[in-house]
C-alpha cells in the first residue's frame, strides 16, 4: 500500500500496523509488508534521549535493558541500513502504549551518513540507576519540515572539550543524577572539604565539564584543587567497590589536563592498612576528616601521614 499519511495525521498503532506491516509493539518496527521502518518515540525511560536539536531527531536505540550494552541487532540494525535496505523512515509519536494508543504521524527522515549515532550512558533500570550501560542515540535528519512536538535535546558534542563550570552548574548536572544515598554523602563530604580548602587554605578550585567527541555523555570533574595541583574525587564509603571505581575515574579524567594533576581520594574515614597500600601502589593522595575543619592527608611521595 502506498504511504498516504501526512504529518500530524493520528490513527491508533493497531491500524497502522494493519496499513502498513510491522511489528505492534517495538519502538523500532521494520516492516516485512512495506518499505518502511516506523518509529515511535514515547516520553517513557526507553526514549529518553529522543529529541529535536535544532539539525538531528535524536531517537534512542532499543534493547539493553537486561543492564548490557546496546547491540547492532533486530531494530538497531534496520534502521542504521534503511537506505541500503530500501526502506524510508518513518517518526510517529506515541503517548499511550498498547496496540490501541493512538498515535501521531511526524513525518520522514533519514539517518545523517557522516554521524548516524553517538554513544551515551543511561541506567539500566530505574530501580538500579548505578548499573549503567552503553546506548545508542541514532541522529536523523527530516526530510521536508522539521518534526512537530518534540522536547529539546542538546546536540551532539563534536570534538574534545574542557569547560570551567560554576558551582550552580556543577549542582545543576548532580541534581539530575538518580539521589541515592551514596551519593548524597559524596556530595556532603566534598562541601565540607570545599569549605575546609576555602577557609584554611585559601586554595583556588575549579570545576569542568569535559566533552570526548566520541559521546553524548559528558564528564565532570567535581574538584580541581589548582593550589596543589590535585584532581579530587570523593568517595563515601570505605568499601573496595567504590574505591575501584573512583581510582578509574581519576585516570580518565586527569588525562584532559597539561598540567598532569595528582590523583587524590576523599574518604569518609581512615583507610585500614591494606587500602592504604593500594593507594600507595596507585601514587593517590588519601584525604578524610579527623576533626572539626580537620583534614589528614597520607601522601604517597612523603611517605608520612599528616594534617
Amino acid at each position: 500500500m502506498p504511504w498516504d499519511l501526512t504529518p500530524g495525521e493520528h490513527l491508533s498503532r493497531a491500524e497502522l500496523h494493519s496499513r502498513f506491516g510491522g511489528r505492534i509493539h517495538p519502538r523500532i518496527s521494520p516492516s516485512k509488508s512495506s518499505p518502511n521502518v516506523l518509529l515511535f518515540t514515547t516520553g517513557s525511560a526507553s526514549s529518553r534521549f529522543d529529541g529535536w536539536t535544532g539539525k538531528h531527531v535524536h531517537f534512542t536505540g532499543e534493547g539493553g535493558t537486561d543492564g548490557t550494552d546496546q547491540k547492532f541487532a533486530r531494530g538497531n540494525k534496520s534502521l542504521l541500513r534503511h537506505a541500503e535496505e530500501g526502506r524510508t523512515l518513518r517518526l510517529f509519536h506515541q503517548p499511550e502504549t498498547g496496540p490501541t494508543g493512538s498515535v501521531t504521524y511526524l513525518g520522514e527522515c533519514r539517518i545523517d551518513p557522516r554521524r548516524p549515532f553517538v554513544w551515551t550512558e543511561a541506567p539500566a533500570d530505574p530501580q538500579r540507576p548505578l548499573e549503567d550501560r552503553r546506548v545508542m542515540v541514532f541522529q536523523l535528519l527530516p526530510v521536508g519540515e522539521p518534526p512537530q512536538g518534540l522536547p529539546h535535546a542538546a546536540p551532539a558534542p563534536l570534538q574534545r572539550t574542557v569547560t570551567g563550570i560554576g558551582p550552580g552548574d556543577l549542582a545543576y548536572h548532580l541534581a539530575l543524577l538518580p539521589q541515592t544515598p551514596a551519593r548524597e554523602a559524596a556530595r556532603d563530604l566534598m562541601l565540607r572539604y570545599e569549605v575546609f580548602l576555602r577557609w584554611t587554605e585559601y586554595a583556588s578550585m575549579e570545576r569542568f565539564r569535559i566533552t570526548t567527541g566520541h559521546s553524548a555523555t559528558p564528564l565532570y570533574v567535581e574538584l580541581l584543587n589548582n593550589s596543589r595541583n590535585e584532581l579530587v574525587v570523593p568517595v563515601p564509603s570505605l568499601a573496595r567497590p567504590g574505591i575501584w571505581e573512583a581510582l578509574g575515574r581519576l585516570r580518565d579524567q586527569a588525562r584532559f589536563f597539561e598540567s598532569n594533576p595528582r590523583g587524590a581520594l576523599l574518604l569518609p574515614g581512615q583507610p585500614d592498612p591494606d587500602l592504604a597500600d593500594l593507594l600507595r601502589g596507585q601514587e593517590v593522595i588519601a584525604i578524610w576528616p579527623s576533626g572539626p575543619l580537620v583534614y589528614t592527608r597520607a601522601d604517597p611521595r612523603t611517605a608520612d601521614t599528616r594534617p
